[in-house]
This record gives C-alpha cells, structure tokens and sequence, in this order.
C-alpha cells in the first residue's frame, strides 16, 4: 500500500502526509485504520523515521490521525474533519481574496494562543521551544533554506493549534492547509523573511512558555500582519 517517497521540489515529511491523504481519499485506509510502526513507515516509504514523525505530527494537526499512547496511530474517526477538508480541498483562492483569508487567519491563530497558553501541558511547551530552537540554530549570516522555514513554519503553527484540543478549530485549520502551504511557498522565497518569521515564532513561544496570554496573542497578531504586508 504504501510507497517510497521521492522527494523532488517538496520535502518528504510532505510528500509522507499527500501519500497517506490519498491512501484515505481513495478509501484504502479508512477511519479507525492503525497505520504501521514509525520503524516500519520510514522503512515502507524509504525515508527516515524524523520525516514520518514530523508528517505524523501534521497529520494530527489537521484531524486526519489519532496518536493513542501505548497504541499506535489511527486513522481519525471524525465526520467534521472530513467536511472540512473536503471544502479545503475546493477552496481557490484568488489573489484578492488573499486579505480576507489572512483576516480569517488573524482571528484563528490569536484564538489558538489562547487557548495554548491555557491547555499546552509543560512537556508540550518543550516541544515548542525545541522547533523554535531548531530553527534559530539554523540561521547562518542573513539567510535560511526556503525549503526548511516552510516546513518549520508548518511544525510550529501546527503544534500551536494541537496544544489548543479544540478539534474543530484544527480540522477548520486543516482544511486551510494547502491554501497556507501555497502562502509560505511565496513567503519563504522572499530575502529576510523566513529569518523575520523565526524571531516572531521565539517571541511567541517565550510568551507561551510564560503562559503570557496577552504578550503571545499581540506577538501572534503582529506575526500575521508582518506577513500581511508582503503579500
């Protein structure tokens, strides 16, 4: 069933999350299904177990899969999830309408903070912390791999929305994936940019950590109106 990654122009850990959507979509994992052993995915799919966990982690982030401690991971049986993504899955949208979907971000991802600040356990905060650090290591005089701040981008945002438990907020995230995956593609090619978006994620996270609600959810405002203005 499963298939090795080729990983072209997109990272694997993306190509690991289109491959288990479409194994879904054409009804040959279904809701309740037990996916293989980390061990034994990235064997299956010829890549690292680091890539299967950071797609599993997006996974959960959109709704599709349940990590059941002691247990595995499991298709998710969720019918608002799979409304929602199927609208994602419909969803164009136009250059300008690109203002109302970051108005729709700005409202989604303040709400989350908020609620991360309240809900995220200490371990989960560590987790954060260890994203942002990960990517702070990684800047090197004024410039960072494009390839690398989309996919930290989507680990950090993801984890944010995980921390919230709000399982429709995340599957109304999930169905917005793509059109916000297609806005980092656009973003993390501009000079300075994803450099910018690391040190917004560090101040937001500090926030987190202190369970500052107020400081996190101006600092998640200000994130997404810097990225308003060069869009």
């Amino acid at each position: 069933m499963f298939v090795p990654v080729v990983s072209e122009n997109t990272n694997r850990s993306q190509r690991i999350v289109a491959q288990i959507r479409s194994l879904v979509a054409e009804g040959k994992l279904k809701p309740g299904d037990r996916l293989p052993p980390e061990r034994e995915l990235a064997q299956l799919m010829n890549v690292s177990r680091t890539s299967v966990r950071e797609a599993i982690q997006i996974l959960a982030t959109m709704g599709m899969v349940t990590i059941k401690k002691g247990q595995g991971i499991f298709i998710a049986q969720n019918d608002v999830t799979s409304l929602m993504n199927t609208l994602g899955e419909l969803l164009v949208v136009k250059k300008d309408e690109i203002k109302d979907l970051l108005e729709v971000r700005k409202v989604l991802e303040t709400q989350a903070v908020s609620l991360a600040v309240e809900r995220a356990s200490d371990e989960e905060l560590l987790t954060l912390r260890e994203i942002v650090e990960d990517a702070l290591a990684r800047i090197t005089t004024n410039e960072v791999d494009p390839a690398y701040a989309r996919e930290h981008d989507a680990r950090f945002h993801g984890a944010i929305f995980s921390f919230t438990r709000n399982h429709v907020l995340i599957a109304i995230v999930s169905s917005l994936y793509h059109v916000y995956d297609r806005m980092r593609s656009r973003t993390t090619t501009i000079p300075g940019r994803a450099i910018q978006s690391i040190k917004d994620h560090q101040r937001i996270m500090e926030a987190i950590s202190r369970r500052d609600k107020d400081t996190a959810v101006q600092a998640m405002l200000e994130h997404i109106q810097s990225v308003e203005r060069v869009l």
